[in-house]
């Protein structure tokens, strides 16, 4: 973050009179919304700070720890004091008052764009600190909550001279596209790559499964000769081991037997049964195998799609959740964004299964009159944002079509849906939400 633009940033933002929303948007990122016009990510990243706009940001992750507590408490809904950037520092301090019913909260939040201590820090009316995304503890500079805050003294900043800011939307704009097309590019090659050693492995098992159909003849070989053993008994002795008879469709057949005539050909009986069971096994994991590698490539498509980093985490996130054992469905894949969770049935038996298993007030959606996954919005009676419902309608349509093109997504609520026959279903008072694929 260079120090002359965060000085005419200060400048810019100096006209907003309040902050009507704040949270934290990444580990080191926070988003603020300024008098409900204008959203900036205040992104302390060590290696690459930056203040951004980026309308199609998606939140992956709902933070909950002391920090984000005070920073809600302190400054959601509060007044902007003063806006100031100290003498020599690449910091930005917003000064707020917060009115509450009973009595009113002052609060301080230093943005500090500093390098390797790039960090946001809350203090109170007195200059003590409440928290801080990074608690420091050395010699120089102690940050710590209840410790009073040492402000940075001003330093000779060398830079390369940079021309002024025009056009605010379009700099951060641009600084969006900056930082995200390398976070974006590196973080898409590791979920790529991830993504490719599964559908390899999945590749390898399905070849290395045997033929169904040389199982199914094998055992149907095995019943012929076992019922034509068993049509001779009565003319064979028991201690007969290689024994000729005719068949009617096949001629004459030549057998060796392990055991006695009736023995055998029980055990051919027995063994016939198994390879059929075997072969019918074969068809249910084929078909499962396929269905996986089928999902890993609509999967694929959509990283290599993905226009954000978030939009990547929300697709293949780094750590799988802790899924309650009853909730788990292996016909059912689950996307997790901004608090609601997205499910999409991987087949009809997960189709069948979010139909049965969703609430009234959850939002349902099918791509209009054709065949389709079905996807559920699991809403806790709260009804997702306008960019959910296109997500969701995203996902929906790279899951259920091959071909690119504009397709019509219809949605509604889970009330408005009746099942008539395993998966399939008739709904009223539903919205259509277009939604175009790429080849």
């Amino acid at each position: 973050m260079k120090y002359a633009n965060l000085k005419q940033i200060q400048s810019f933002l100096g006209k907003f009179k309040k902050i009507t929303a704040i949270r934290r948007a990444g580990d080191m990122a926070i988003f603020i919304e300024f008098d409900g016009e204008l959203g900036l990510f205040f992104d302390l990243s060590k290696s690459d700070s930056a203040i951004y706009a980026n309308p199609d940001f998606l939140n992956v992750k709902e933070y909950k720890a002391p920090f984000d507590v005070a920073l809600k408490k302190r400054f959601w809904g509060a007044k902007i004091l003063n806006l100031s950037v100290p003498e020599g520092n690449r910091i930005l301090k917003l000064e707020c008052e917060f009115q509450g019913s009973y009595k009113s909260l002052a609060s301080s939040l230093f943005l500090e764009f500093t390098g390797r201590f790039t960090n946001a820090i809350i203090t109170d009316e007195k200059g003590v600190i409440v928290e801080a995304l990074r608690h420091i503890d050395n010699n120089f500079r102690v940050i710590k909550p209840g410790r009073e805050l040492l402000e940075l003294p001003p330093a000779v900043i060398k830079e390369r001279q940079t021309p002024p800011i025009t056009d605010f939307e379009r700099y951060f704009s641009e600084e969006f596209k900056r930082v995200n097309n390398a976070k974006l590019e590196n973080l898409r090659a590791v979920k790529s790559a991830a993504i490719e050693r599964k559908m390899q492995n999945l590749s390898e098992i399905l070849a290395g499964l045997e033929n169904e159909s040389d199982l199914n003849a094998q055992s149907e070989i095995l019943s012929k000769n076992a019922g034509l053993i068993l049509s001779n008994l009565h003319a064979l002795r028991d201690y007969e081991r290689e024994v000729t008879l005719n068949d009617f469709e096949r001629g004459e057949v030549r057998l060796v037997l392990d055991d006695s005539p009736k023995i055998a050909a029980n055990a051919m009986f027995a063994k016939a049964k198994r390879l059929k069971q075997k072969a019918a096994g074969l068809t249910i994991e084929r078909q499962n195998l396929t269905e996986k590698l089928e999902f890993l490539s609509n999967l694929q498509t959509l990283v290599n799609e993905a226009k954000s980093a978030e939009e990547l985490e929300v697709l293949a996130p780094k750590k799988a959740r802790a899924v309650k054992q009853k909730e788990q469905n292996q016909n059912v894949e689950d996307f997790y964004v901004e608090g609601y969770k997205i499910s999409i049935g991987r087949n009809e038996k997960g189709n069948v299964w979010l139909l049965k298993n969703s609430k009234k007030d959850d939002v349902w959606m099918h791509l209009k009159d054709l065949p389709s996954a079905h996807v559920i919005i699991k809403t806790a009676k709260s009804a997702p944002s306008e960019e959910i419902l296109r997500f969701a309608a995203k996902i929906c349509v790279n899951f259920s079509v091959k071909g690119g093109g504009t397709y019509e997504v219809d949605f509604t609520k889970r009330n408005n849906v009746k099942i008539t026959s395993g998966a399939n279903v008739n709904y009223i008072n539903f919205k259509t939400i277009l939604v175009t694929k790429h080849d």
